[in-house]
C-alpha cells in the first residue's frame, strides 16, 4: 500500500494563503499577549473579538473546503 498521492493543484496553491493568515493570526495574538490589561481594555472591544470568531471561522471554513479537494470521496 502506498501512502504516497497526488494533492490537487488548487491545494497546494490554497496553502500558502493559509499558511500566511495563520502567521497574521498567531502574530495578532502574540500582540495581545505583550500588553497589560488596561492596554488590552483600551485597544480591543466586541467588534475586535466579533473579528477574530470570523477570522478563525473563515480558515475553518478554508480548511474543510481544501480537505474537500485533497480528499474527494
Amino acid at each position: 500500500m502506498s501512502f504516497m498521492r497526488k494533492v490537487p493543484v488548487e491545494v497546494v496553491d490554497e496553502m500558502d494563503r493559509m499558511e500566511s493568515r495563520v502567521a497574521f493570526l498567531c502574530a495578532a495574538c502574540g500582540a495581545f499577549s505583550i500588553l497589560n490589561e488596561e492596554e488590552l481594555d483600551a485597544m480591543t472591544g466586541k467588534k475586535v473579538w466579533e473579528g477574530l470568531f470570523y477570522w478563525t471561522q473563515d480558515l475553518e471554513d478554508m480548511l474543510r473546503r481544501l480537505n474537500e479537494l485533497a480528499n474527494p470521496e
